[in-house]
């Protein structure tokens, strides 16, 4: 297989070199200010937590703790985000699934959302590269629906994050114009074109408990639009090679030479 990934370590190798995914480029170019508040948010709550234990933990080891307390909170929305993403899968791709207790709050949205748009699956989770601009990663969803783009396959990208954020607009512009994709036997294929991006916004459908909603944010799935049309495709696209650039360049930013010397009196007359 030309294109691969490593699941453990959340690596792509296209024709046995690293390639970058899309999501990291995207991560490394581009600035999150509001990330820094929200870790430093992070570490007060946890300091506020456990304030009767940090006397005993001493100085160095609650600062440790307080530093990693961000890591704490992203990881385990990252494994409740995966735990969604699979059943959701299933869902889409088969119509039913046996899901635990705790990530059925979610798709029981999520499949009235497949039914209210009428969502019929093309292409389920199935990853992308492309070699000119040297990138890879993995599209959720690509569908149809009478009810969007006049029917013509479109990309749905799966978030269950609290909110949406604009920078999917260059995620899914990015594998829209991916060179291929991989279907289920490791054969390269063209990607179809997109007449649309779109994000299901995947939420719990209760305002109550473990998984409660929070305020009167909607509830279920939503769907939000990410670029329609070729030409707002294209420049979200754009946006996302600058960003990758960025991304890519950092190490040859980050390097610097040793001071220069003042050259002796010989090396000024050879000059």
């Amino acid at each position: 297989m030309s294109l691969t990934f490593n699941a453990d370590s959340h690596r792509y190798r296209l024709d046995g070199k690293p390639v970058r995914g899309v999501t990291g480029l995207i991560g490394a170019g581009i600035p999150k200010p509001a990330l820094m508040w929200w870790a430093a948010e992070q570490a007060g709550l946890w300091a506020i937590e456990h304030y009767a234990e940090i006397p005993v933990m001493g100085d160095e080891a609650s600062v440790q703790a307080m530093r990693r307390a961000h890591n704490l909170v992203r990881d385990a929305a990252a494994v409740q985000g995966t735990a969604v993403h699979h059943h959701a899968e299933i869902l889409a791709r088969t119509g039913e699934v046996e899901a635990p207790e705790e990530v059925i709050p979610f798709l029981t949205g999520y499949a009235e959302f497949l039914d209210a748009w009428q969502i019929t699956p093309l292409l389920v989770e199935r990853p992308v590269g492309n070699r000119q601009h040297w990138y890879a990663g993995t599209f959720d969803l690509i569908a149809t629906s009478p009810l969007l783009c006049d029917g013509r396959p479109v990309q749905i990208d799966i978030k269950t994050s609290k909110s949406v954020h604009g920078e999917t607009k260059l995620q899914t512009a990015a594998y829209a114009n991916a060179e291929f994709y991989v279907d289920e036997d490791g054969v390269e294929q063209p990607m179809p074109e997109i007449a649309g991006n779109y994000v299901a916004h995947v939420t719990p459908d209760t305002r109550e408990g473990e998984h409660a909603r929070y305020g009167d944010a909607p509830l279920g799935t939503s769907l939000y639009v990410m670029g329609e049309g070729p030409e707002v495709i294209a420049g979200h696209f754009g946006e996302f090679l600058a960003a990758a650039y960025i991304a890519k360049t950092t190490k040859a930013r980050d390097t610097v030479a040793e001071p220069l010397t003042i050259p002796t009196l010989t090396e000024q007359k050879a000059a």
